[in-house]
């Protein structure tokens, strides 16, 4: 087992930025969900000696590196490292935070000398510097039985560049006599899948305010307003619900550019009788929602938006009824696509129909294993006919159950029906 750190009174409730600069884990998750998230990955190892990297960049517009975070919590260490090792007699994982740069202290706040403090508040129990990484895998694959390195990062096609852990890793091997590298790419997208009840709630925290800023949007949209208005009464909506940033680059689509799937310009004015897509997700304490409506900017569908919001959701409801343990995503795909293309759309349906939600909006997973208890991916067939300007999405957020499945994003109308009868109350 993985010597843990004793806790001490003075530092009892992770929060990120905090103003001794300690390396915290973020928001309301403990340090102690993360030492047995780090535990489990390290059995399903069994033996050999892994690494995984922290992003070497976090600002504004880059995120930490979710399977680091995943492990630690950390969310605002740039260049950091964690090793695990389950066979070391001594040590079983160690944290490596980039250099002290007292100088740099003046321009991004406060990093202190590592001590007991910096091992308390990481819930590590040995932190050090990276200028120590490469001596610690050494010594790591001295004591492991096979001198074997597992590399635990994604694949990466040709064109892309080559994944820094598998890089460091690859070097290693040249240097160490007898030693190989383990693919164990599917583990943590594997364990990153099943969201336990901390990770629910948080997520269960994001959908609640996209919801609340699509009623908002629902109720106030107007024609002859620009796009960017209503993306703004969605961002005014999270930030007043407690959610920092959205999870993606919002879709704000009306009329032709309602049929653009990855459309981010939203700088169109909307104008009466036509739809607009919103493609939007809020973003609480790392965690993403990911909802999609289109509705009429006027509050009323005509007859042939009608005809196809109404298909829409026939394949949507026909998908969600399938979701249960042991279905894989290729049989739900095939069901909302056979509803879509005997009504005759089936050059107007050209995306998959949903994805892992996690972390990350496309989270980590493995699409070819069947759904199991804890996972939540989304349901979200659409019809795009860009002569006609009419482009319709439907996209709710869906938990695998032990006997079925939860819709977690409820609060919103789907049908035809509902969506006027609900924009009517603005």
């Amino acid at each position: 087992m993985p010597r843990y750190p004793l806790q001490t009174p003075d530092i009892t409730t992770p929060h990120p930025d905090n103003d001794r600069g300690f390396p915290t884990p973020l928001g309301d998750i403990p340090r102690e969900v993360y030492q047995r998230r780090r535990q489990r990955l390290m059995e399903q190892m069994g033996s050999g000696v892994a690494v995984v990297f922290a992003a070497d960049t976090i600002d504004s517009c880059h995120r930490q590196n979710l399977d680091f975070y995943y492990l630690t919590g950390l969310a605002h260490e740039a260049g950091a490292a964690l090793v695990l090792a389950p066979e070391h007699p001594a040590w079983q994982e160690q944290l490596f935070l980039r250099p002290l740069d007292i100088e740099d202290n003046r321009w991004h706040g406060n990093r202190p000398m590592l001590g007991r403090a910096s091992e308390l508040a990481a819930g590590i129990a040995s932190v050090k510097r990276t200028t120590l990484l490469p001596r610690a895998i050494n010594d790591a694959l001295m004591n492991s039985k096979n001198r074997e390195l597992v590399y635990l990062g994604p694949f990466a096609g040709y064109t892309s560049p080559v994944p820094k852990q598998l890089t460091v890793l690859r070097e290693v091997a040249q240097r160490v006599l007898g030693c190989t590298i383990r693919d164990g790419h599917d583990l943590l997208p594997r364990m990153r899948s099943i969201h336990d009840r901390d990770e629910l709630a948080l997520m269960r925290r994001a959908i609640e305010a996209t919801e609340a800023a699509f009623t908002d949007a629902m109720h106030t949209v107007q024609p002859d307003t620009n796009e960017d208005e209503l993306l703004f009464t969605f961002e005014r909506a999270i930030r007043t619900r407690g959610c920092r940033r959205f999870a993606y680059e919002p879709i704000i689509g009306s009329g032709p550019n309602s049929c653009v799937l990855h459309y981010t310009a939203n700088d169109r004015i909307m104008r009466a009788g036509e739809l607009v897509l919103c493609d939007v997700g809020a973003e609480f304490q790392m965690y993403a929602a990911d909802i999609t409506r289109t509705f009429p900017v006027s509050g009323t569908f005509t007859p042939r938006q009608r005809e196809i919001n109404d298909i829409v959701h026939e394949a949507w409801r026909v998908a969600v009824d399938m979701c249960r343990p042991g279905v894989t995503f290729l049989e739900l795909g095939d069901a909302a696509r056979n509803v879509i293309e005997n009504a005759g759309y089936c050059d107007q349906y050209f995306h998959g129909l949903g994805h892992f939600l996690g972390l990350d909006v496309h989270d980590a997973g493995l699409m070819n294993e069947p759904l199991a208890p804890g996972m939540v991916i989304t349901i979200e067939p659409g019809i795009y006919i860009a002569d006609e300007n009419l482009g319709i999405r439907l996209e709710d957020d869906i938990l695998i159950t032990d006997t079925g499945c939860e819709i977690l994003s409820t609060a919103l109308p789907r049908t035809s029906d509902e969506i006027e009868a609900f924009m009517a109350k603005r």
